[in-house]
């Protein structure tokens, strides 16, 4: 029995234990079914991340781990992958998984004042996985920069818009400084830590 359990593992991980391997050579080796369980896991990862918050008092948008877990999903899940994991999380979401930052799930969650935030993400997953295939061969520096402009310009941007015009539909007037006020200026700094620490996870997980 243990044999066939044995087998049926490697079977959908691609795993056969011969010598250490790195991550990145063990997602590649996954069978399909493999490699869905692995974003789905990572999805689940994201949502762990977003439950990890700080509520602020000017700003509808609390700071969290969410973004560290959508950059470390997008650059190590592989060329492609990183997509379909934001696409899979979003989907969670939507079906009712409480996978946001206020906990919340279900459609109501798009038309909340942080939906600009999910769908950057999926941009985001795009672009980094299309340019990190292998980030084992990355140096944390470039990869770093990588990270971080991809957040600042798919997702906080797209965010702050969403909150800008949120607020003018909520019947609160704002100018797209206030809005950068309560959805991009107080994020730059801790995202920039929290872009560091993916880059660094990335590497972490490209040694045998």
């Amino acid at each position: 029995m243990p044999q066939v359990v044995t087998h049926v593992w490697q079977r959908w991980t691609g795993l056969t234990g011969r010598g250490r391997r790195s991550f990145y050579e063990w997602r590649d080796g996954m069978s399909p079914i493999g490699r869905l369980c692995l974003i789905l896991a990572a999805a689940a990862g994201i949502g762990l991340c977003s439950r990890i918050a700080i509520p602020l008092p000017f700003t509808p948008v609390p700071l969290s781990l969410q973004t560290f877990g959508v950059a470390a999903a997008a650059v190590t899940m592989g060329r492609g992958w990183g997509a379909a994991c934001m696409a899979v999380y979003i989907a969670c979401i939507a079906l009712g998984a409480p996978w946001t930052v206020s906990g919340a799930g279900g459609s109501a969650v798009f038309a909340g004042p942080t939906a600009g935030y999910l769908l950057g993400f999926v941009l985001e997953g795009a672009v980094l996985s299309f340019f990190t295939a292998d980030p084992a061969r990355c140096r944390w520096l470039p990869l770093w920069g990588l990270i971080f402009a991809c957040d600042v310009v798919l997702v906080l941007m797209p965010g702050t818009l969403w909150i800008w015009s949120w607020l003018e539909a909520a019947g609160q007037p704002a100018t797209l400084l206030d809005a950068a006020a309560k959805g991009f200026f107080p994020f730059i700094a801790v995202d920039a830590v929290k872009s560091g620490l993916s880059a660094a996870v990335a590497g972490w997980l490209g040694r045998r």
